[in-house]
């Protein structure tokens, strides 16, 4: 799900940034990136002087400025800035922005769902690579698990005939492709098997993050997440649906 997250400050901002304060906030949006779920941000002015509305109705068309600056007016927004960020629930973005208030202080973050249809992605349907396909009992559940555990984004699914079961399933996890469905023993297709000697390799930058949200999901630890022997830290974890994934993590320069 992806929203549009606007800010405006509590109170106008009076003198120079404080140091440590931004850098509080640029640590938050460099791991918010990093994870995935901030797209773009950037700031928003007071739109005090340069604005306007530009409005239609009855086929005449007129032109607002904002309201001059004066002890009651601000123009039409306080200082603040915007997001476009991605989450897998309505839920996950309310705690995400509470989080965010705690380190901004005192302000108002409106959040707003939006889709997008232009530009259409690049080869939405076409991963590079080699893409893991996996079947299960229970795809759907699998997905939605994904999401919570991993922050895989949906780019499409596609029902079986029987309503129920996935027939396809395509989700982007780190920036690659990973495809799921249903069991469909008639069409002769298996099921993972649990004992299966593979694994889902997630090189990231910030492991310890990717580790802590696997096991809050409800990943189990099956390799303890440590540095390794070749350096990298590294670990393995077991969901409930009996695939492994490992974290890694090389590293910091």
């Amino acid at each position: 799900m992806r929203f549009l997250q606007i800010t405006t400050a509590g109170a106008p901002v009076s003198g120079p940034p404080d140091p440590e304060h931004m850098a509080k906030v640029r640590k938050a949006i460099g791991e918010a990136i990093e994870s995935g779920r901030m797209l773009a941000t950037g700031g928003i002015g007071k739109r005090a002087t340069s604005a306007a509305r530009i409005i239609r109705k009855d086929g005449n068309v007129t032109v607002e400025d904002p309201p001059k600056e004066g002890a009651d007016s601000g123009g039409w927004m306080a200082g603040g800035g915007y997001a476009l960020t991605e989450y897998t629930s309505k839920e996950e973005a309310i705690a995400d922005c509470r989080k965010k208030l705690d380190i901004m202080g005192d302000g108002t973050m409106e959040m707003i769902q939006v889709s997008e249809m232009y530009p259409v992605p690049k080869n939405p349907a076409m991963p590079a690579g080699v893409v893991p396909y996996l079947s299960f009992d229970g795809a759907s559940e699998a997905a939605a698990f994904y999401g919570r555990a991993f922050g895989a984004r949906e780019i499409s699914r596609m029902p079986g005939e029987d309503g129920k079961r996935l027939m396809h399933c395509h989700l982007e996890i780190n920036g690659g492709g990973f495809m799921l469905s249903d069991n469909f023993p008639e069409y002769g297709l298996a099921p993972v098997q649990r004992s299966a000697s593979y694994t889902m390799q997630l090189v990231v930058a910030d492991g310890d993050a990717w580790w802590d949200r696997a096991v809050k999901a409800g990943c189990k630890e099956k390799m303890p997440f440590a540095v390794a022997p070749w350096g990298d830290k590294y670990g393995q974890l077991i969901d409930p649906f009996g695939v492994t994934w490992a974290i890694n993590s090389p590293p910091k320069k």
